[in-house]
């Protein structure tokens, strides 16, 4: 589960047509790109900068200044480029948020951005698994509803978000699932420091909470 900056870092071949499809897939090109996604970084913008120095290393975009939705106060940037999202930027939480505040954590967007594996915004989850290993699950997150991706090989700086729950399928009353549907997608992927123990490895996390009336 990707955690906003200043909080505790939480983030089986599908059981449907899918599973049969090829495991090759979109082709990432990080070897090409100029942004390349590693520990930590996303292209020229990595953990430690300040916010300021994000904005001279990502010329013509522009940085627009947000807030989690439902998210208790956390902020982060929104960067556009041509008024296309390419990532979103947490800085550190404790003392405000500034020019000076420190990128902690990276949402990124853009599908010229690639991990050296070659996954990117926009490859397809079979495609992923060519490059990760097996999707051990798919989880929708309840707090922050969004959907995430488990695979046999992921980095565990790395987190692959697919949606807000409408990439998987799944029983009624849980919250994983190892099926998902053939448009399924990477909509984003969170990238940050290592993380010892991922919250959401936890099935706990895999039932739904009983609706009280």
């Amino acid at each position: 589960m990707a955690q906003p900056p200043a909080q505790n870092p939480g983030k089986g071949a599908p059981q449907n047509p899918v599973q049969n499809a090829g495991k090759g897939g979109t082709q990432g090109a990080a070897q090409t790109t100029a942004c390349v996604i590693r520990v930590d970084t996303a292209g020229p913008v990595h953990a430690g900068m300040t916010i300021r120095a994000a904005r001279l290393a990502l010329p013509g975009t522009v940085f627009k200044q947000s807030d989690e939705v439902g998210g208790g106060g956390i902020a982060f940037f929104a960067v556009t480029r041509a008024s296309k999202r390419i990532m979103d930027l947490y800085p550190n939480q404790e003392d405000g948020i500034k020019e000076t505040s420190k990128v902690e954590l990276i949402r990124v967007y853009d599908p010229a951005c690639a991990t050296v594996e070659g996954v990117h915004p926009g490859m397809p989850l079979i495609a992923v698994e060519g490059k990760f290993g097996n999707l051990k699950k798919l989880i929708v997150e309840q707090s922050e509803m969004r959907e995430y991706a488990q695979f046999d090989k992921l980095p565990s700086w790395l987190e692959v978000q697919v949606g807000n729950g409408d990439a998987g399928i799944y029983d009624p009353g849980q919250l994983c699932t190892q099926r998902y549907k053939a448009a399924a997608a990477v909509e984003s992927l969170w990238v940050s420091h290592p993380i010892q123990k991922n919250l959401l490895d936890d099935d706990q996390f895999c039932k739904a909470p009983e609706k009280k009336f």
